[in-house]
């Protein structure tokens, strides 16, 4: 009877995995975080939009209410900590001894 190595039937390596699982960097930081304000206020904006629907008593689910005000929120705490790491990041750079 014969073993195989664990190590033959392991998981294909980084170099064999497919392109949509390998995260490609942007090709511009200013683009990515100028796409990260949009799309966080799209959201805002949505979520007001539905709650101002809500409030006038017109027919909306009240879950899809409370989704889009998550999803606003969760990319608005998105947004603030990238903020703060490139604030942290510009301090230390200026910090730097030249």
């Amino acid at each position: 009877m014969s073993i195989d190595a664990i190590a033959a039937i392991g998981a294909p390596s980084l170099s064999e995995a497919p392109a949509s699982v390998i995260p490609m960097p942007s090709a511009h930081f200013g683009a990515a975080i100028e796409q990260g304000l949009l799309s966080t206020n799209s959201a805002l904006q949505a979520a007001d939009q539905n709650v101002r629907v809500l409030a006038s008593g017109q027919e909306i689910a009240t879950h899809d209410v409370m989704i889009s005000l998550e999803e606003a929120r969760m990319q608005l705490m998105l947004l603030s900590e990238v903020r703060n790491r490139v604030v942290e990041a510009y301090q230390e750079l200026s910090r730097m001894q030249l």
